[in-house]
């Protein structure tokens, strides 16, 4: 049987220089854009300015997207102003999902309120990455969320919500009860999630009234339910049978119910009454 062989062209490894040169003058920008993704993975500071020059002045959204990446994965500060001004002015969303993406790589105090503001933006994608960005950042992005838990967009107010309960300070378990009472159920769907993540049992309390509220919106109350899960506090057992006893067939809030039930007699079987007992001993002779 005969075979056929061939050698394939192997691709020349571009240098630096090659790249740059690329970045700044290729007329094609599909060309730029990978000159872009490239410089950035190389790693070579020499690239940050004229990657910020690339995100500021090229025509093309895709290039300025690659550039914001580019100066993300490089990590050097002087990118932080002209990242902000991108997040907040480009028309392109991508370039600005990249933007917030990169400066909570970078991080800094400085960071913060762009990415705040960005909450708000008008695409989504732009609102959860820059939500995401605050997490990265981390302790000093918390006071600012707070802060946006009474911001008048409903967006805004959910991604806060959802990002402080990722951060995990316990600071905030005041706010995200303020807000279980919240006009938009999204926001008080995440707002038990996040009283959950936190466990701070300063919360049990506010959950077991939102779960024995008839008149809230049933995933509210399922999330209430496995949030009381989560904190393990036997002050909800009785709350939580009542509710499993009383329900002809279970459904999605007593489901959950039943689990949370489950997950705070395990946690508590040593202390709370009937959830263990003795075998009994032999009578002596």
């Amino acid at each position: 049987m005969a075979t056929t062989t061939g050698t394939k062209k192997e691709k020349a490894v571009k240098s630096f220089d090659e790249l740059l040169e690329e970045l700044k003058n290729s007329p094609s920008e599909k060309t730029r854009y990978n000159a872009a993704r490239m410089l950035g993975e190389m790693g070579d500071m020499a690239a940050v300015e004229p990657l910020i020059d690339v995100l500021k002045n090229d025509k093309n959204g895709s290039v300025r997207l690659y550039a914001a990446r580019a100066l993300g994965e490089l990590g050097d500060i002087s990118a932080t102003i002209p990242l902000i001004e991108s997040l907040r002015e480009d028309r392109n969303v991508d370039v600005r999902v990249r933007a917030a993406r990169a400066l909570g790589r970078l991080g800094g105090v400085e960071v913060v309120l762009p990415l705040v503001e960005a909450l708000s933006d008008s695409n989504s994608q732009v609102c959860m990455t820059a939500a995401d960005a605050l997490i990265e950042i981390g302790d000093i992005a918390v006071t600012p969320l707070i802060e946006s838990l009474s911001h008048e967009k409903v967006n805004v107010r959910c991604d806060a919500t959802r990002a402080l309960g990722e951060l995990g300070d316990a600071s905030a378990v005041d706010a995200l009860i303020s807000v279980l009472t919240d006009e938009w159920v999204n926001v008080r769907i995440y707002a038990v999630q996040s009283l959950g993540k936190l466990g701070d049992k300063r919360a049990v309390s506010h959950l077991i009234d939102v779960l024995e509220n008839d008149a809230e919106n049933d995933l509210v109350r399922a999330g209430a339910g496995a949030a009381l899960g989560m904190l393990k506090d036997p002050k909800a057992l009785l709350p939580l049978r009542n509710l499993i006893m009383k329900a002809e067939e279970l459904g999605e809030i007593e489901d959950t119910a039943l689990k949370a039930y489950k997950m705070i007699m395990a946690a508590n079987w040593k202390t709370v009454p009937g959830a263990s007992y003795k075998k009994a001993t032999a009578a002596q002779k």
